[in-house]
């Protein structure tokens, strides 16, 4: 029986971010602010992330 490859592990858990800490929040992203431009707007705004947590997209439905 072969062992483990060790190497190939590590890197398939850094790539999906297995085990690490989690990522530092964006710079810029302020959760307090509204994300629409219309005034008194209640609609919701969703956000779509990388299994890393990176933030990829902001979806706002009115």
């Amino acid at each position: 029986m072969p062992s483990p490859d060790y190497q190939r592990i590590a890197d398939l858990e850094r790539e999906l971010g297995i085990g690490q800490p989690a990522p530092e929040p964006e710079r810029g992203i302020r959760e307090d602010r509204t994300v629409c431009l219309i005034e008194n707007c209640d609609g919701e705004t969703e956000e779509i992330r990388s299994w890393s947590g990176l933030l990829i997209q902001r979806i706002h439905q009115h």
